[in-house]
């Protein structure tokens, strides 16, 4: 027997209060999901710059005779946290035009300087890459 002056909730109201409850959990759970993704995804960039780094630090440390296309390299393994990676290493010679290039070279020394490329690549879904360059003179 049901008195006017009850109240309370029904089955019904209940049901369509869970539903709008959760529909505002999963929507929230991305706030939380996106930004751990998102700082796994940047510490391995950072570490592929790091091994980068240390890979360059190495060649700078050589003579600038001994930095030569023997350091090339190529898919050298690398371990990026937990990701696998490679590395690879290119030494060119550069004959810059602003002297002259070849035969036209103003100090007649064809080998201005020597340009140094480090790249690191991994796959995380999609290939990743990480590179760094730079000049090295023998001045």
């Amino acid at each position: 027997m049901l008195f006017k002056d009850e109240t309370g909730t029904s089955l019904v109201e209940v049901m369509v209060a869970i539903v709008v409850f959760m529909i505002i959990m999963v929507g929230g759970l991305t706030y939380f999901t996106l930004p751990q993704s998102t700082a796994v995804r940047d510490k391995i960039k950072r570490l592929a710059f790091a091994a980068a780094h240390q890979r360059m630090e190495t060649l700078l440390a050589l003579d600038y005779t001994a930095i030569t296309a023997d350091s090339n390299e190529s898919a050298i393994p690398v371990t990026l946290a937990t990701k696998a990676a490679s590395r690879n290493t290119t030494v060119t010679e550069v004959d810059d035009a602003a002297d002259g290039l070849g035969g036209s070279d103003a100090d007649s020394d064809t080998l201005d300087y020597k340009s140094i490329t480090i790249e690191i690549t991994w796959n995380d879904g999609n290939n990743k890459s990480a590179s760094i360059t730079t000049n090295v003179s023998k001045f």
